[in-house]
């Protein structure tokens, strides 16, 4: 079976410009991006010259990132189809490169100068593939046997050709269940989840936000425990094919988080362009519960992004305003009340969300600005 990779350690450097919808950029969060939503657009589509290109993005857990690495190339040895791997190494000065090059040598590498945004790393694989689906993985993923064939067969089923997103069921490192879908966020959700009426109360979340602070495993969606192929709104995106000619419509992830969130309004974007976001439980895959995000102190803040983003892109200013103006109420009374209760984690936490909210209203900031401080 022939592998399509070469070893090319390149410098990823980070260039600033607008993810453009139609003709015109989003009002909304400027954002960091590899790939033009117009360039997609008015490009010939390039030759696809091979079935799959699997897009990993390392992160601080270097045994992870083996790990996950070992269970695609042991599914992929006996795959039919065509594939390639392309592996971000996203820390600088780690020596990461030289040992996947030692170990999986077929391997493309990409060695960004800095760490930078999971979409902006997927995002420049996606502007260089030749593939007709793209993988999108987290390194805390393991592939389990039959899972990239069964995805890659049911995208080639004749009643699949508007599927634009597939992700299989994710487990648990002890083999449960691991929620993975949700609705589309909700501005009430958002407001209740943050207002910690939600613990005080005891009621769990309708999965009416992406964020997992307003997750737990009895509030997911309820097509988590379905054992059927189903439509969703979205998916974590810790694990997606994504079929290219799709991609070439609607154009790549915004880059307005570091990790996670991001994937909603593209999700969105999708169905608006009449491609489906499927849900499909006869695959697999091991997720080890985002090990490596939440090893940052930005890991809920950046979710906020993502469901800020998707709401400030669907809703009218006037509406995303005022929304935006009683979440900064809510989590300034939070703040304080911690304080009060010299809960610093409490404080920190509601205070680096407010700064969230606060920069997302300003048309012209920076992604460097959106990180909490």
């Amino acid at each position: 079976m022939p592998v399509f990779g070469r070893i090319a350690v390149s410098m990823a450097r980070v260039q600033q410009s607008e993810v453009l919808i139609g003709r015109e950029p989003i009002e909304g969060f400027p954002t960091h991006t590899f790939v033009a939503f117009q360039l997609l657009r008015t490009k010939e589509p390039k030759l696809e010259d091979r079935d799959l290109e699997f897009s990993v993005v390392s992160g601080p857990n270097e045994e992870m990132l083996f790990r996950c690495l070992e269970s695609l190339h042991k599914t992929l040895r006996t795959s039919r189809y065509s594939w390639s791997v392309t592996v971000t190494c996203n820390e600088a000065g780690t020596g990461l490169p030289g040992r996947v090059r030692a170990h999986y040598p077929d391997a493309t590498l990409i060695q960004n100068e800095k760490s930078i945004g999971i979409a902006a790393s997927h995002n420049r694989v996606i502007k260089s593939s030749h593939a007709r689906y793209v993988w999108l993985l987290s390194d805390d993923v393991l592939i389990l046997p039959s899972t990239i064939q069964r995805v890659t067969e049911f995208m080639d089923r004749p009643g699949s050709a508007r599927v634009g997103v597939v992700s299989p069921r994710l487990l648990n490192p002890d083999g449960s269940l691991q929620p993975s879908t949700n609705r589309f966020p909700a501005m009430s959700e958002i407001l209740f989840t943050h207002s910690g009426l939600r613990k005080l109360s005891g009621l769990s979340a309708r999965s009416g936000s992406t964020s997992p602070e307003s997750r737990s495993n009895e509030s997911a969606s309820p097509v988590n425990a379905r054992d059927q192929v189903v439509d969703v709104d979205t998916l974590r995106g810790v694990c997606a094919a994504v079929r290219m000619k799709a991609i070439r419509q609607v154009g790549p992830m915004a880059e307005v988080a570091f990790a996670g969130g991001e994937e909603t309004e593209w999700h969105h974007r999708f169905r608006d362009s009449s491609w489906r976001v499927v849900y499909f439980p006869e695959a697999t895959v091991i997720y080890y519960g985002s090990q490596t995000a939440r090893e940052s102190s930005n890991f809920y803040p950046d979710h906020l992004r993502g469901d800020l983003y998707f709401l400030r892109t669907t809703r009218s200013p006037v509406t995303f305003g005022a929304f935006s103006a009683v979440l900064l109420g809510i989590l300034g009374v939070r703040t304080l009340y911690a304080w009060a209760r010299r809960d610093k984690f409490a404080a920190t936490a509601a205070r680096r969300n407010a700064q969230v909210v606060w920069r997302g209203l300003h048309r012209n900031s920076q992604y460097s600005q959106l990180q909490p401080s």
